[in-house]
């Protein structure tokens, strides 16, 4: 009888090697993958943001330099603005709004209209349809004083109330910017029966990292945020807060720049 070759065969310890090497891999380039999807993420908003800020500048150049009208039914305060924009602005220079239900499920991540880091609102609209005036990032000019977010702390209040027009005495400040936002110190909310981080671009403690900033010459630029503290009393880098301690606060307001006007 023809005697078979010995079958050479792995040891039990060479293959808990080979496992603890792949384990040692993966620990090293999942943090690498994370950052590189944040940045992929920060790309895209700012992508969002320029098409916001040519839509606008569209808009004003056929509108005789006004931002469009966000005084109509259902603009509130921040990211809920004018129920009208579905008519007059979004079909002819931004993009056609289609609202996230409990059929249709969230927008998608590419949805122009919000930031794909946006989570607590696509909740919102999937939670309550209906929802049609959302967007995930913050609109400044035109803004209403409404329930508790008082635009004019801290001196802000001209960036936000009663700017309807391009070039005027607030030109410098910000148009559009990632929601940076905080409820009563915290950084989630409850919506829809689920625990969601309320502000775009999260990181640990779903404290977000930063946010894009659209003006009205239509260029961005991304600030990074550094939270210490609550409420009024926090401090933050190079972003200041802009808004009361009591229920929300939101900041917008670059530190580089005064409260103006200029």
């Amino acid at each position: 009888m023809k005697k078979l070759p010995d079958k050479k065969a792995f040891t039990l310890i060479e293959l808990l090697v080979v496992i603890a090497i792949i384990a040692i891999l993966a620990a090293m380039l999942l943090p690498a993958l994370a950052a590189a999807k944040k940045k992929a993420y920060q790309a895209q908003c700012l992508s969002n943001l320029k098409q916001w800020g040519t839509a606008l500048t569209m808009y004003a150049g056929d509108n005789h330099d006004y931002f469009p009208d966000n005084s109509g039914g259902g603009a509130r305060d921040w990211a809920w603005v004018s129920g009208a924009w579905n008519l007059n602005l979004y079909p002819a220079y931004l993009y056609a709004n289609k609202a996230g239900t409990t059929a249709t499920g969230a927008r998608s991540q590419n949805d122009v209209i919000y930031c794909p880091t946006d989570l607590y609102h696509r909740v919102y609209e999937t939670a309550y349809p209906g929802t049609t005036n959302l967007i995930g990032y913050q609109f400044l000019p035109g803004g209403r004083l409404a329930g508790s977010d008082n635009y004019n702390a801290f001196g802000l209040g001209n960036w936000v109330l009663n700017r309807t027009k391009f070039g005027g005495a607030y030109r410098k400040a910000p148009v559009m910017m990632d929601k940076i936002q905080e409820a009563a110190g915290s950084w989630v909310n409850v919506v829809g029966g689920q625990s969601t981080p309320i502000s775009n671009h999260t990181g640990s403690g779903n404290i977000p990292g930063g946010g894009n900033f659209l003006y009205e010459d239509a260029h961005v630029e991304w600030r990074n945020f550094k939270w210490a503290g609550t409420g009024a009393a926090a401090t933050s880098s190079p972003i200041q807060p802009g808004g009361t301690a009591s229920s929300w606060t939101v900041y917008y307001k670059p530190s580089d720049l005064d409260t103006g006007p200029w």
